[in-house]
């Protein structure tokens, strides 16, 4: 049975947990720094098991052994951005928790392929991949899928165009400097562009910049969870079945779309190795240069939080 060890049993580790023990037979460690928490969601999750007749197995600790063995990891741990928080206060405080979780797998689960959650993500992905020494392939961050998704839900609620014969993406970082492809995305073989009015997309975009930040203000304590968690869930799916279908994701680039040394949302097919190929597709020069912005915005926080 496939392992997988999750890092984080707070709201998005154990909805990732409990998706992925309903869509695969898989055998997951549930590590969190609170013992009877990850303890009792496992055992939780485990309950419902029998209900659907799932066969998947399910054990929560604080031990790192956890992690020994597994062939995906998955990383949830860290503080969520409160109201008012700044990107690098935000690394401030997850970067120990980070690095620690990097040296744990590096010894026990060296041939494992990784997705970072915690965020600032991008910053965390590659602080994640220079700690562990992994082969950048095997690292990646999940932004892409989640802000993918909630622009399509806008598209859908506000330009009334169908999800389902839409193609569109979001690339960048998982924060306000993210890059809906309003050129690139296309409805029914049509450019989005061509068929919406400006003003419609912009509020899409806009909405799908804030979605984040608008659950905090109405959650009021906490932070978005399903969706991050059907998110790298979805990720992790596609990793375990070896699918090479392409999805938005942080991954490593070492000259694509000119841009060396940093961790951002980009095009990548995914298989059993992770990241198997970065792919360049057309992008306008303002989507471009939009990508370029961000990658050195996170270009700069790393090397602040390197320092």
């Amino acid at each position: 049975m496939e392992k997988i060890a999750i890092f984080g049993a707070g709201n998005v580790g154990a909805m990732t947990a409990f998706l992925l023990s309903q869509k695969i037979e898989v055998e997951i460690s549930l590590l969190d720094i609170d013992r009877d928490k990850a303890k009792g969601v496992a055992l939780d999750i485990s309950h419902s098991l029998p209900i659907f007749g799932l066969h998947s197995r399910l054990e929560g600790g604080n031990d790192p052994g956890l992690v020994s063995g597994a062939s995906l990891v998955i990383v949830t741990a860290g503080f969520s951005r409160r109201p008012g928080m700044s990107r690098s206060q935000l690394s401030g405080e997850n970067r120990k928790i980070i690095l620690e979780i990097a040296r744990e797998c590096s010894n026990l689960s060296p041939d494992c392929v990784v997705i970072i959650v915690t965020n600032p993500v991008d910053e965390m992905t590659y602080l994640f991949w220079k700690q562990s020494g992994f082969d950048y392939k095997k690292v990646m961050g999940m932004a892409g899928v989640l802000d993918t998704s909630r622009f399509l839900y806008y598209l859908d609620r506000i330009a009334k165009i169908d999800p389902g014969s839409t193609e569109a993406m979001v690339l960048g970082t998982h924060g306000d400097d993210m890059v809906p492809l309003i050129h690139w995305s296309t409805h029914g073989g049509k450019r989005i562009s061509e068929i919406v009015d400006k003003e419609v997309l912009d509020e899409c975009v806009t909405r799908t910049k804030n979605a984040g930040a608008e659950i905090v203000s109405l959650l009021k304590k906490g932070s978005a969870y399903h969706a991050p968690a059907a998110a790298v869930a979805k990720m992790a799916m596609e990793v375990l079945k070896d699918t090479g279908k392409i999805f938005p994701v942080s991954a490593y680039l070492t000259g694509e779309y000119g841009i060396k040394d940093v961790f951002i949302g980009v095009p990548a097919k995914l298989n059993r190795n992770g990241v198997a190929e970065v792919v360049e597709i057309p992008l306008s020069e303002a989507e471009l240069e939009g990508l370029r912005q961000c990658a050195r915005n996170v270009r700069k926080r790393v090397d602040d939080i390197l320092v």
